[in-house]
């Protein structure tokens, strides 16, 4: 620890884990029920880690102030949603460009027929208004 660090201001979190450390000390045997209790109440009224560090001078691990801090996890930010308008555009893109070919097809079946004078080419245009009365 350097030596600034021992004058930073700690948190209810830090304190918590120091009353957690002592406890593992406590059921290990390290320390006996008066002790703990001693430690735990300067645990609780630290405001420093230099007051918490002295704390666990003679303790081996668990220390909680020689663990790493550990920073919270990032929460992943949701990709944004497609906008309906976009989306909306498209559709009435390609809606156009399907009408516009079938006008085109049953005109150039309507052409030909009256070109050659044959009913019988009218059928694919027949074909094509049914299906699309049925799909609509």
């Amino acid at each position: 620890m350097a030596g600034s660090d021992g004058n930073v201001r700690i948190g209810t979190t830090e304190r918590e884990r120091a009353v957690q450390a002592l406890a593992e000390h406590l059921a290990e045997g390290r320390l006996d029920i008066t002790e703990y209790d001693q430690r735990a109440a300067l645990a609780a009224a630290a405001k420093t880690r230099g007051e918490l560090a002295a704390i666990f001078d003679d303790l081996p691990e668990p220390n909680p102030m020689r663990e790493p801090v550990v920073a919270a996890p990032r929460v992943p930010v949701p990709a944004a949603a497609p906008d309906p308008l976009i989306r909306q555009e498209k559709r009435t893109r390609s809606t156009a460009i399907v009408v516009g070919f079938v006008v085109f097809a049953v005109a150039a079946i309507v052409t030909v027929t009256a070109i050659l004078g044959e009913w019988w080419a009218l059928i694919p245009a027949l074909l094509i208004v049914a299906v699309l009365a049925m799909v609509s």
